[in-house]
């Protein structure tokens, strides 16, 4: 965004937009039926009433233990693995050919064989969490590095920089912009990865949730834990793209 461009414009424009969308959205509702398409007015009321009976939080809290460990655990794997395979280039040969096979690799259709070796627990699923995070955390994180401009290193080197040195003053610096877009990327990739998960595994969770009440036909309260997990994307988004404007103000042009 240009930041010359007036704050009041790009929110009235965000604004209008949102409101022409929810027209749409009612309208459609009207012609289709709540049968097949919920409005929202009825899926907020089914929110309130999930929310007053306590269902909605019931199922809400594992998914959020799901999404927390196996998202923290991708970001612990995946960074430091990206920024040592973006730093060593032999590293970076032996290891791109399986990188990109897993990354490549529909999860989906992976997952019943996940059920077999794991079973059905909790740990299936924060490891399918895991596995959707982990490598879009982790070839960012090493584009970041493998970006660094190459005479910028010859010339720190040249005046006696330490390797420690160098990623404490121009690695992980340049990196930052990259490894913050990965964990962008790896916040909606979980969020997907959590919902498929319950479908497959267990009995809790807002995929159980969606599940129960599709069955049911109550298409307003199956989107009410879809809505939910919008907002926790949209909301962790934001706050994380903020944090990287605080952080490195200097990298506008690798922001997304």
């Amino acid at each position: 965004m240009d930041r010359a461009e007036d704050p009041r414009l790009v929110w009235g424009l965000r604004i209008g937009f949102a409101l022409v969308v929810l027209a749409v959205w009612q309208v459609t509702a009207v012609r289709l039926g709540e049968n097949f398409f919920a409005a929202p007015g009825a899926i907020v009321s089914s929110a309130v009433a999930l929310l007053r009976s306590g269902e909605l939080m019931h199922y809400f809290v594992p998914t959020l233990e799901v999404l927390a460990w196996g998202f923290l655990l991708g970001l612990a794997v995946g960074i430091p693995i990206g920024l040592a395979i973006g730093r060593w280039r032999r590293l970076y040969w032996v290891s791109e050919g399986p990188i990109n096979l897993f990354y490549t690799t529909p999860l989906a259709a992976v997952i019943p064989i996940i059920l077999v070796i794991l079973g059905f627990g909790t740990t299936t699923k924060v490891f399918v969490v895991f596995a959707f995070v982990v490598f879009s955390v982790l070839i960012n994180s090493a584009a970041g590095v493998r970006n660094v401009d190459g005479d910028l290193l010859e010339l720190a080197r040249s005046y006696g920089s330490s390797e420690p040195m160098l990623w404490r003053e121009i690695l992980i610096p340049s990196a930052l912009p990259f490894v913050l877009v990965g964990i962008r990327i790896g916040i909606g990739r979980a969020l997907i990865g959590a919902v498929v998960a319950e479908f497959y595994a267990g009995i809790s969770g807002v995929g159980y949730l969606i599940i129960y009440y599709s069955n049911r036909f109550d298409v307003a309260s199956a989107l009410v834990p879809v809505g939910m997990l919008i907002a926790l994307g949209v909301g962790s988004t934001a706050g994380l793209k903020r944090l990287q404007e605080w952080l490195t103000p200097w990298a506008s042009e690798a922001r997304v």
